[in-house]
């Protein structure tokens, strides 16, 4: 489920069952005892399917898209019921002062009060009712944050495993730093230009091979505004960041080796191999920390995905319309 700000920005005009005046005839959802209007499901579903990003329009490729919105706008509104008669049954309490804090949150999103209240109307909502409605959704949270804490103790042992089991993932791959001077590709009125740049770059090789610093050389002659100015260097990268031909080259070098010109999409290019680091997998110690952190939410969202999946075993769910879109 969404984070609390997400969670009722979502569901900011969805009230509980007995709570909206339905203006649109029939019952969506039923869910234990409690029955959920069509007016609630499809304000709820505009309201998912905005966040997504979709715009209804003619086209008929979306039909499918928006089926299954409709079907994620409904199973994601059957697990806040769930949750929230759960944290209900749990006596979760809810500060007056809480709720209103995040009344005013919403309210800011609008451009004035009576904005807000005019759409508060419009879903049908009574200011007790939709206090009401914020009120079962901060406990709803607070029923899950109760799951995540429990879930939240990641043991040595478990961690060491996870690690162990995930050293591909671990494990840096061969990089290398290079510095390299590019002419590029343009028109120079001869009969093969193509020819006259390279000929233009052997001075330039002659001159690197010779002993003269590269870094300099980029400066005065690459035509790579990127790293000319840093005497070339492009920082250390890995396989698949350069074009292919220029990769190949640089992988190929030993430090302090400068390559033969090597053509690229971009020009000629004379590489000079700085730095190599070989592939090494990262000690645990130091990266247990980060570790740590994604094995705990993992754990944690489980926990939770798991009581979803309890409360739902449990529920007597009725879905009382089809989930055919409809714009």
């Amino acid at each position: 489920m969404p984070g609390v700000r997400s969670l009722l920005l979502l569901s900011l005009f969805v009230a509980s069952g007995a709570c909206a005046q339905s203006i649109y005839p029939g019952d969506a959802v039923r869910v234990n005892d409690e029955t959920i209007s069509y007016q609630r499901f499809n304000g709820f579903y505009v309201e998912y399917r905005n966040s997504k990003g979709v715009a209804v329009g003619a086209r008929g490729d979306q039909l499918e898209l928006l089926m299954q919105l409709r079907r994620e706008a409904m199973d994601l509104m059957i697990e806040q019921a769930l949750v929230g008669q759960a944290a209900e049954r749990a006596r979760i309490k809810v500060d007056a002062a809480e709720v209103e804090q995040n009344i005013d949150e919403l309210r800011s999103v609008f451009d004035n009060d009576n904005s807000f209240d005019m759409k508060l109307q419009d879903e049908g909502f009574t200011e007790e009712s939709f206090r009401r409605h914020i009120e079962r959704m901060i406990a709803a949270k607070r029923y899950l944050d109760g799951i995540r804490l429990e879930a939240s103790d990641v043991r040595d042992a478990e961690l060491k495993r996870y690690y162990h089991d995930n050293e591909n993932r671990l494990t840096l791959p061969e990089q290398v730093r290079v510095r390299h001077v590019l002419l590029t590709w343009k028109p120079l009125g001869t009969q093969d230009d193509r020819a006259a740049i390279h000929k233009q770059m052997q001075p330039i090789l002659e001159r690197a091979r010779s002993g003269e610093a590269f870094a300099a050389l980029a400066e005065e002659f690459s035509d790579d505004y990127a790293t000319k100015n840093n005497g070339g260097d492009t920082g250390f990268f890995r396989r698949g960041e350069m074009v292919p031909a220029f990769e190949e080259v640089a992988f190929a070098l030993k430090p302090g080796e400068i390559s033969d010109p090597v053509e690229t999409v971009f020009g000629v290019h004379v590489i000079r191999l700085e730095e190599r680091r070989e592939s090494r997998l990262l000690p645990f110690d130091e990266v247990r920390e980060q570790l740590l952190e994604h094995v705990r939410t993992e754990q944690m969202e489980a926990a939770v995905q798991q009581e979803i999946e309890r409360l739902r075993a449990a529920a007597d769910i009725n879905v009382l319309i089809p989930l055919a879109s409809r714009n």
